[in-house]
């Protein structure tokens, strides 16, 4: 009896212990338009113009990511921006385009600009409170931003108290079955 009760609390207890989050990834994307973004609580303030196309030295745009984690987060793994960037070329006298980006977590100098895909890593300690704001600019040239993704790995809260509490339940009523039983 006292082995069968001391395997079934250690059975428990290791179901518990090995109880660990998967890593979960959160996306948030923003997409940018002529007269803003696809969400406008993403959008804060731009130079002038249409709001997607730099145009010339000192334009900029600025856009929040806002994001909860759902489940909440124990700890956060890792985040990457990844901005979606196009230059019009339009001019042959185009010389090229050279822009300055700014985000919440340090500067970051995007020097020349061509049509493509430019990812940075974040740091961490700027993504925990659910906005990260960026701000890009141009020195020079002109250009468009197309999309904005934010992507963060995170561990989720573990829940092996909900597992421990339901196991000693389960005993204790065992238990209390088996000592009315006699």
């Amino acid at each position: 009896m006292k082995k069968g009760l001391l395997l079934i609390i250690l059975l428990v207890f290791g179901w518990v212990g090995v109880a660990s989050a998967t890593p979960i990834t959160l996306i948030d994307t923003t997409t940018f338009t002529a007269t803003g973004t696809n969400a406008a609580e993403d959008y804060v303030a731009h130079g002038w113009g249409d709001v997607n196309l730099l145009d010339g030295f000192s334009d900029y745009v600025t856009w929040n990511h806002l994001y909860t984690f759902d489940p909440a987060a124990d700890s956060i793994l890792g985040g990457t921006l990844t901005l979606s960037l196009r230059d019009d070329s339009s001019k042959w006298y185009d010389f090229g385009e050279i822009a300055f980006g700014y985000a919440e977590s340090g500067n970051w100098d995007l020097g020349e600009i061509d049509t493509g895909i430019y990812s940075y890593n974040v740091g961490l300690s700027s993504l925990a409170d659910g906005v990260f704001q960026v701000t890009i600019a141009s020195l020079g040239g002109d250009f468009y931003i197309d999309s904005s993704e934010l992507s963060i790995d995170y561990a989720p809260v573990p829940e092996p108290a909900t597992l421990l509490l339901l196991g000693s339940g389960l005993a204790g009523l065992a238990l209390y079955r088996r000592k009315r039983t006699k």
